[in-house]
């Protein structure tokens, strides 16, 4: 992930932005919360679409938020239309 990935989506707290990982898993997801300390550094987040929605059964439950590492991420863009 780069700078510039970072910025998006800390730039885009409650809003959607689509996210690529590492294992190529595609993502549109709602930020909730990014933190990038030198612990951890997570972004927490409630899942709207998954391109493997087998890996997330409990997906329909919306009081779910789901935490990724931020190492996991390839890239970020915000989401048009969302």
């Amino acid at each position: 992930m780069t700078e510039s990935d970072l910025a998006c989506l800390k730039s885009n707290i409650g809003k959607f932005v689509e996210i690529e990982t590492t294992d190529g898993v595609r993502h549109l997801v709602k930020v909730l919360s990014v933190f990038d300390g030198e612990d951890d550094p997570d972004v927490f987040y409630e899942l709207v679409f998954t391109s493997h929605p087998y890996l997330y059964p409990r997906m329909a439950d919306k009081s779910i938020g789901y935490s990724l590492p931020l190492a996991n991420i390839v890239s970020v863009k915000a989401a048009t239309g969302a």
